[in-house]
């Protein structure tokens, strides 16, 4: 079975010896692809104003262990990129910093969505923040924009072609200022060959938008895309591209790194467009948003 797409990391010793490792704490996945040309773009390039606008409202899961203040408003974080932690030098991002575990949406102006599997304990709120805006130019993160989990409100975690659920809806400590909750498609279906985007964390990384992607399969509770996703991606909006409505939640995909077969670090698993692996959660599922944001 693919793997959740929590952000996880083969350290340099497993590399050299050929394997990998779901290393607890770790940064780097292993569960999401590029299909066909990477479409992944930095907010700040992106040419779509509508996804640049809707970013905004995307917000990383971070460990409290990684920010340390700095002073009465910003807070520092590890400058750990991804070449740190075993990605090839050739591979797009490679000096990027890494943060984020997860992914998640604002829906309400105190409340976020995100995977089911990033929020599975109580340790799991209250030992994590929610920052959003977490993008390419940022060395500090203004303390403005930091939240913490004050409760979780609903999650589900099961799996099964007809039994999958993987949502959980956060409670923050405070109102989000400044930033407009998505507007969620919670009634139909999306149609195979709908045109798709997705906002989030790929790999931990700043904020990335991906488009050029369609649904390809429709199930029950989820359908499939060709998204380019990668672990750190768990929990993402997924947006009807020409409405801008969140479809539903990136939850799971194939693998995203494999070992480059002339170095010892790994790249990209690249495969062709008219796949499509990446599980996403119908938002319309999270029945407990029906009465919380209504």
């Amino acid at each position: 079975m693919r793997m959740p797409k929590l952000a996880l990391v083969a350290t340099k010793a497993l590399l050299i010896a050929g394997l990998t490792a779901n290393v607890a704490n770790a940064k780097i996945d292993q569960n999401k692809v590029i299909y066909g040309s990477d479409d992944r773009q930095d907010v700040a390039n992106h040419h779509d104003a509508q996804l640049v606008n809707l970013a905004s409202s995307v917000a990383g899961q971070v460990k409290n262990s990684k920010l340390h203040s700095l002073d009465s408003e910003y807070y520092g974080f590890p400058k750990r990129t991804l070449r740190d932690m075993g990605i090839c030098k050739s591979e797009r991002f490679s000096e990027q910093y890494t943060l984020p575990r997860c992914t998640g949406f604002l829906v309400a102006k105190d409340l976020l969505v995100t995977a089911g599997h990033c929020v599975t304990s109580a340790a799991d709120c209250s030992g994590h923040k929610w920052v959003f805006g977490y993008t390419s130019d940022k060395d500090k993160i203004a303390k403005k924009d930091v939240y913490s989990c004050k409760q979780v409100i609903g999650q589900k975690l099961t799996m099964g072609i007809f039994a999958t659920k993987d949502y959980a809806i956060v409670k923050l400590d405070r109102k989000v200022e400044g930033r407009t909750p998505l507007k969620l498609k919670m009634k139909g279906n999306p149609k195979t060959g709908t045109e798709i985007a997705v906002i989030g964390h790929p790999s931990g990384l700043p904020l990335k938008i991906a488009g050029g992607a369609k649904v390809t399969k429709k199930r029950i509770n989820f359908f499939y895309a060709n998204l380019d996703t990668y672990g750190g991606n768990s929990g993402s909006p997924v947006f009807d591209e020409n409405t801008g409505e969140v479809l539903g939640i990136l939850i799971q995909g194939a693998r995203d790194y494999i070992r480059s077969p002339n170095q010892f670090c790994q790249v990209s698993n690249r495969v062709s467009n008219s796949g499509g692996d990446e599980k996403v959660f119908k938002i319309k599922k999270v029945k407990e948003l029906k009465k919380l944001i209504d």
